[in-house]
């Protein structure tokens, strides 16, 4: 009788750390659910705003080119607006960078050299996923350095216009 009392304590004492563990684990999955019908309702919208979110990023990546940030929010702005007024659904906040950037490669790009700010962000999206070929205007040589440090692993060659073998 007496080893079966203590096992039956034991049994008890087992079986209330469990429920413990599963109240502890039905909160946190409660506060997960919530969450995720929040992410649930952020990703409905933003699928009802993709159509005109790809053409502005469509028309940024053509036409953003060597403009300031100002005036390239200032384009964004109006063809925004275009947008909606023609019933096209766009984010009235749109951003390349959320957009088109993926923020693991961002985040690269910046332990490569590029600076944080947004019309740099930009720049790299743009020289990697326009077709024609990225005019760098660098006189800080911020570009040269970045894409020196992102193509090292494909043994990048450098070359000036006075060497040597230059044609070959």
């Amino acid at each position: 009788m007496q080893d079966e009392k203590e096992e039956l304590e034991f049994t008890m004492d087992q079986s209330t750390k469990r429920m413990g563990r599963a109240e502890k684990l039905v909160v946190l999955l409660a506060d997960e659910g919530v969450r995720w019908a929040e992410t649930v309702e952020v990703i409905s919208g933003d699928i009802e705003r993709l159509v005109g979110n790809v053409f502005i990023s469509c028309a940024c990546i053509s036409y953003f080119g060597a403009f300031t940030g100002p005036y390239r929010e200032a384009l964004v702005k109006k063809w925004t607006e275009g947008c909606l007024e023609a019933s096209i659904p766009a984010s009235e906040e749109f951003s390349l960078v959320t957009t088109m950037g993926d923020p693991v490669v961002i985040r690269n790009w910046n332990i490569a050299g590029l600076p944080s700010d947004q019309v740099s962000t930009e720049n790299g999206i743009l020289t990697l996923t326009a077709e024609r070929y990225a005019l760098c205007i660098d006189p800080q040589q911020q570009a040269n350095k970045w894409i020196r440090n992102m193509e090292k692993h494909n043994s990048l060659e450098i070359l000036k216009f006075g060497t040597g073998t230059f044609l070959r």
